[in-house]
């Protein structure tokens, strides 16, 4: 039996990392929402192929700024708003939407690029129960095939949550993932595409969006819009000091220049990382694809490939190939979370649907650690395992 060292996250922080905060730290007097976030807010808006981004602490208030600022620029009238999102999906999500008092449905996902199925859209549409916005979920590196989406749904605001899914692009239309929706949302926590230690970005091009965001992010103060919205706002309300003038509620959902710092770097490298995890990705569906106890492969297309997902046949398979990883040193992990209906914090909601899918990756899928240090031959030698196992 082979034993391998195959973490579900590799450090990603090398030398070049490194020694670019000590030079930072030797040499900066601003440390906060400075020179080094706005420049790395305008290189990632010219990788991503948008207009404006803005750095935040993490992914999670990425999230939940972004549809904060969305119903209070698109929907000022609505006490709460309906939203549609995938239950394969990660807990701060979720909890956004119940946070801000809004209404959520869920909605079953496909095995082949994790989109909605359209038999749990036409069973939501029949129940009468209509969208105000698609909290759309590209899931662990792949694109949801949006040309579906937006026949699903046609007309209806789209946010897209890519912050396990840098780089990934739609296997038909071949666009980045987070170039159709109102706006997008990255992670670049530890163990992501790529780091800033902790971090998120959310990317858009509305500018009024934009400059309600940044703003938010900074107390909601006014000093931080950009400068003819500024003006506006501090002529209206002229017997404030213009400071210390709040005219939207906001947070302090800022991060720190030595983040950036870490992430200009570790963006000028992202593209061979992703090309690196989509060759492993290739190589492994090429290894499972013809395997027995395997139901189900994601399409390669296209993908980003943070994770190397098995979707077994039976749940006795799953749980016993979750076992023998195990013994030669590889980490599992649940698909995502599994279905988060099934958590604690879910206590008390009922879906008015049935979702198949979303229940049998819950027990039937799990997925081991992606990333470029990993390499095909290394695949190619854990499936040889596996079917000596089987």
């Amino acid at each position: 039996m082979r034993s391998f060292k195959w973490p579900l996250q590799r450090n990603t922080i090398g030398l070049q990392e490194r020694l670019s905060q000590i030079k930072f730290w030797a040499t900066a007097d601003r440390f906060t929402n400075g020179p080094e976030v706005r420049a790395f807010e305008k290189e990632w808006s010219d990788w991503q192929g948008c207009e404006y981004s803005l750095y935040v602490g993490n992914g999670s208030v990425a999230n939940f700024l972004l549809l904060d600022a969305v119903k209070e620029k698109f929907f000022p009238k609505h006490e709460k708003l309906t939203i549609f999102a995938p239950a394969i999906n990660w807990a701060t999500n979720i909890s956004t939407f119940f946070q801000q008092r809004h209404n959520v449905y869920f909605y079953d996902i496909d095995y082949t690029s994790y989109s909605p199925t359209i038999e749990s859209v036409t069973e939501l549409a029949e129940k009468g129960i209509k969208p105000d916005i698609i909290y759309l979920t590209h899931v662990l590196g792949i694109s949801n095939d949006m040309q579906r989406v937006k026949d699903l749904w046609p007309g209806v605001m789209i946010i897209e949550d890519c912050c396990e899914s840098h780089g990934a692009v739609d296997s038909r239309s071949g666009a980045k993932v987070g170039t159709t929706g109102i706006g997008s949302t990255f992670s670049f926590y530890f163990g992501h595409h790529m780091n800033t230690v902790e971090g998120g970005m959310i990317s858009v091009n509305d500018r009024d969006l934009y400059n309600l965001m940044r703003a938010k992010r900074s107390h909601g103060l006014s000093r931080e819009m950009l400068p003819h919205q500024r003006n506006l706002v501090e002529h209206e309300y002229s017997d404030i000091d213009p400071s210390f003038l709040f005219p939207t509620k906001g947070y302090n959902f800022r991060n720190t220049e030595s983040g950036a710092v870490l992430g200009r770097v570790q963006l000028k490298k992202l593209d061979a990382w992703n090309k690196k995890r989509s060759e492993n990705y290739y190589a492994f569906c090429m290894q499972m694809a013809p395997q027995h106890w395997i139901e189900h492969v994601a399409t390669p297309e296209g993908n980003s490939a943070m994770t190397l997902p098995f979707h077994c046949c039976t749940e006795r398979q799953a749980s016993h190939l979750k076992k023998e990883l195990k013994k030669r040193g590889i980490e599992t992990r649940p698909f995502l979370v599994g279905n988060l209906l099934l958590q604690p914090f879910m206590s008390g909601y009922t879906s008015p649907i049935k979702l198949p899918n979303t229940e049998r990756m819950h027990t039937h899928s799990f997925y081991i650690g992606n990333n470029q240090f990993v390499t095909p031959a290394d695949i190619r030698a854990l499936a040889q395992e596996l079917k000596c196992v089987f």
